[in-house]
């Protein structure tokens, strides 16, 4: 595969699940976390049956591989999706999008932990502390008090940790299975792991809600471009470049989505707010900056 094509994959990777941040406010106009997540997988899950028996393409796996798979899916979507699905219910859509945007400087430290050959320089470290000085400044007001939740952060950091361990073992099964197959498996196992939540935590609400069309617009959105379209097209850019180098594509998720946000929703952007997505994706790039000279030598 070229490397034109797995870039361009990569870039609309980005664009559907900076989108998402925006699309998930309208889908909190009449349902839960649980509910949005639970109905999105089965869209998902739908679309890609119904594409596989277009193109007749076979999803089934080997059978020492199903622990792989379910491994998978708690990291991402079962794990990924709960942080992210309640993390957004407390931040901005910008916000959320810039604690994502950390995944591809957190992914080295936890690879080096875990003891895979990760090397961290001190440039790794330098832009580690520049983005989070800037997570900072983006969740903090004008008058220096924090202002978006804890909670909501924290959550959302849960997220960020679930991506990193599911690029992880995706190198597992990545080489040997079209990603299409390894996204039906993981949505499968993913809706199974969400229904019992759904049924305990959620349903009464969803039988009372308005269905106010906004919101199951955005369910259907979500499950059609985030968690079906991005994930089949991110597999092989993880298969290719490994986990760090992908992750690093990030980067551009927070710009995409302040753009959006700002457009669409009508978020304020304070100069703290602008100084604080400057520097995180300051930090996020200058901690690649190895890596890009190692590419640029190569080529």
């Amino acid at each position: 595969m070229s490397q034109i094509k797995i870039y361009s994959f990569a870039l609309i990777s980005m664009t559907f699940w900076a989108l998402s941040f925006v699309w998930y406010k309208d889908a909190f106009i009449s349902y839960g976390p649980v509910t949005i997540i639970f109905f999105r997988l089965i869209l998902s899950v739908s679309l890609l049956l119904i594409t596989a028996k277009i193109i007749r393409k076979d999803l089934r796996i080997e059978k020492k591989d199903y622990r792989y798979m379910a491994l998978l899916s708690f990291f991402e979507p079962f794990c990924y999706f709960l942080g992210e699905g309640f993390g957004m219910q407390h931040v901005s859509p910008t916000t959320g999008a810039i604690i994502i945007s950390t995944i591809p400087l957190i992914t080295p430290f936890v690879l080096m932990l875990m003891n895979l050959k990760e090397t961290i320089h001190f440039k790794n470290f330098l832009g580690m502390m520049i983005s989070f000085t800037g997570i900072i400044l983006v969740a903090t007001s004008d008058n220096a008090s924090f202002a978006a939740s804890l909670k909501g952060v924290s959550l959302l950091f849960v997220a960020v940790i679930s991506a990193v361990f599911f690029s992880i073992i995706l190198k597992k099964v990545g080489n040997r299975y079209n990603s299409m197959v390894i996204v039906f498996w993981q949505n499968i196992f993913s809706v199974l792991y969400f229904m019992p939540l759904f049924l305990a935590l959620e349903l009464e609400s969803f039988m009372a809600s308005s269905h106010e069309p906004a919101a199951y617009l955005a369910i259907i959105k979500l499950g059609t471009f985030p968690s079906t379209v991005s994930f089949i097209l991110f597999i092989p850019v993880v298969t290719y470049l490994g986990a760090t180098k992908a992750n690093a594509f990030t980067n551009i998720i927070p710009v995409i989505t302040a753009i959006f946000s700002y457009f669409y929703l009508g978020e304020q952007f304070s100069l703290l707010k602008i100084l604080g997505v400057a520097a995180v994706i300051t930090g996020l790039f200058f901690s690649q900056i190895r890596f890009l000279k190692t590419k640029t030598a190569e080529v």
